[in-house]
């Protein structure tokens, strides 16, 4: 048995005991510090920072439902359509010192960082959002390495146990595989808990392991860190764009 405290939103605490406590609540997880320690001891940085928001309105010049990049070193814009949903922004940038930047109002950082790349508006017109909305997500790209992800009765899910960070692209792929993995894990030893999750972590690891290796790399498509792979992030969205349109007239 675990047993753990729980509080309401109303502020009332209750103690019980679980014969599992799973924690699945993101790469700076709480119950990964209460059960594990602290974040510096699974954080692995990426040396680069986001901020994530809705726009209130369309790029000016370019339909409903267009995205686009604006991107130079160390520092990329990019416009994500989603569908029935406002398009989302994403600011990325490469900094030395994340864990610091975090701790920076976004808002100002980012007006510095990108003043001079504010091609036809499309930047100061996305900070002007920004600047009239709580949505938004700042921080540091982490991804977590950990050498267990139980221990005792608790159990890490997610971005919490291997956080692949949006780089990887199978952020929500793995975290439902995990359950998937778990779920059958469980059902294959009933009785036997610690055995479940032996099991669970053979199967997931090297799932993980692959796409974890390649992440560092894969992070030069959303945020060159130099000119040599600016120029091949454009060459390699170029190939793509041609293979697309090439597919799509061999289907018509």
């Amino acid at each position: 048995m675990l047993t753990a405290d729980i509080r309401t939103e109303d502020g009332e605490e209750t103690t019980e005991d679980y014969d599992l406590v799973i924690g699945a609540d993101g790469v700076r997880s709480t119950v990964r510090k209460l059960i594990f320690g602290p974040d510096e001891a699974f954080f692995h940085s990426i040396g680069t920072m986001l901020c994530a928001f809705p726009l209130a309105r369309s790029v000016e010049g370019f339909k409903s439902g267009d995205g686009l990049m604006v991107a130079d070193v160390k520092r990329t814009l990019t416009v994500f359509p989603l569908e029935g949903r406002p398009s989302t922004a994403l600011f990325s940038y490469r900094t030395r010192d994340p864990e610091g930047a975090s701790r920076k109002d976004p808002l100002p950082t980012l007006r510095q960082i990108f003043a001079d790349l504010d091609v036809g508006g499309i930047i100061s017109n996305a900070l002007e959002d920004l600047a009239t909305t709580d949505d938004f997500l700042f921080d540091s790209v982490q991804m977590v390495k950990m050498p267990c992800w139980s221990k005792g009765r608790g159990l890490l899910l997610g971005d919490s146990a291997w956080c692949l960070t949006l780089y990887s692209g199978m952020g929500a792929s793995a975290g439902m595989l995990g359950g998937q993995v778990l779920g059958e894990a469980l059902a294959a030893c009933p009785h036997d808990i610690n055995r479940a999750l032996q099991m669970f972590e053979a199967r997931m690891r090297p799932f993980v392991r692959k796409h974890q290796r390649f992440i560092a790399l894969r992070s030069q498509l959303f945020v060159p860190s130099n000119r040599f792979s600016l120029w091949g992030r454009r060459v390699l969205w170029q190939i793509l764009l041609c293979s697309r349109k090439y597919l799509f007239r061999m289907s018509a």
